[in-house]
């Protein structure tokens, strides 16, 4: 009896152990079975929340996506909308591999993209009053701005066409006075008893329309002298020559006084003699013995000279010499108006 219990205990042992085993290897399919059921699930959400993500892009892009009624709805709250379609080919319906199903994704999602450029083509553009009337905006602030250049510069180009046309008109005014006496004045430094219509001065402007950008020709001729530059003329000639556009100028806008040193320097007692006796004729007291309004009124003439055919025509003397005893520079004066020719 005890064999038999035995051997039953041992048989319900084994039938145990074969249970456990068909239990573990249970429990292992059920958690693997779970896990396959949540990665599902997880799926599932996934897939309602893409699936809800395209129906609000299609509800605000006013996209009418075909549905039909649910068989198995009732009054209770359904999950969503059941999509129709019968509309796709059946290569769609047979598609079911992952690889077919993206390819089909990116071959509608080519096709959309290809539509909605048209779309936006053809579209009109609801903003373009605004950025017309903005455009608008812009051209009139522009136009008045230019408008109001275009007056400042008109306003510019009147005032400078006025200077210009003062400043030609001061420039001729002194050019056409200094010409019309230079003439004059070089025939009295020139003009001798041998010779006594004198010489030839005169002037030439290089553009006569803007005379003060360009230069002045200056022509002095001596007598019984030819044309020449006015480089060739000797250092006499150029000297009486200058002493004439000097005087010439003088007479247009007289100054005070004159002072001249040492203009003589390179003329001859003749050419001094005359250079003295013209500035004596302009001095105050011969200007009003030979009243000329064309040249002016006299001068008073301050000649730094060591030739002393000046002196006998001065009106006074200033001599300046050394004080040896001080080491100073000391002056002499000598009025000579008492002793004039009567």
């Amino acid at each position: 009896m005890n064999w038999e219990w035995k051997s039953k205990s041992e048989e319900c042992e084994k039938e145990i152990q074969v249970l456990q085993k068909e239990i573990s290897s249970a429990t292992t399919s059920v958690s693997k079975l779970s896990r396959q059921i949540k990665s599902k699930e997880a799926q599932m959400e996934q897939l309602n929340a893409r699936k809800q993500e395209i129906l609000e892009k299609c509800e605000l892009d006013q996209i009418n996506i075909p549905t039909i009624s649910d068989p198995m709805e009732t009054d209770g709250q359904t999950p969503g909308p059941v999509f129709d379609f019968s509309k796709l080919s059946r290569a769609c319906h047979q598609s079911t591999r992952p690889s077919d199903r993206a390819k089909l994704e990116a071959d509608f999602s080519g096709k959309i993209a290809t539509l909605v450029s048209d779309i936006e083509r053809t579209a009109p553009n609801l903003k373009a009053l605004d950025q017309y009337e903005s455009l608008r905006q812009k051209e009139d602030a522009v136009a008045k701005e230019f408008e109001e250049a275009k007056n400042e510069e008109k306003k510019v180009t009147d005032e400078y066409n006025r200077i210009k046309e003062a400043r030609y008109e001061l420039f001729m005014k002194a050019f056409n006075h200094i010409s019309g006496n230079i003439d004059k004045i070089y025939k009295q430094l020139t003009k001798s008893n041998t010779h006594p219509l004198g010489g030839t001065a005169y002037l030439n402007l290089d553009n006569e329309d803007e005379p003060y950008l360009h230069g002045i020709k200056y022509t002095a001729m001596p007598p019984t002298k030819r044309y020449r530059e006015m480089e060739h003329l000797s250092g006499g000639e150029k000297t009486v020559a200058a002493l004439a556009l000097l005087f010439s100028i003088h007479s247009f806008k007289p100054s005070p006084f004159f002072i001249l040193d040492e203009v003589d320097a390179a003329l001859d007692n003749l050419n001094v003699a005359k250079v003295a006796g013209f500035i004596k004729s302009k001095s105050c007291g011969g200007a009003r013995l030979n009243a000329d309004p064309s040249e002016g009124c006299g001068f008073q003439s301050i000649v730094i000279s060591l030739k002393d055919s000046f002196y006998d025509k001065a009106e006074a003397l200033v001599g300046v010499y050394r004080d040896s005893d001080r080491s100073c520079s000391r002056t002499l004066t000598f009025d000579l108006t008492k002793y004039r020719e009567s």
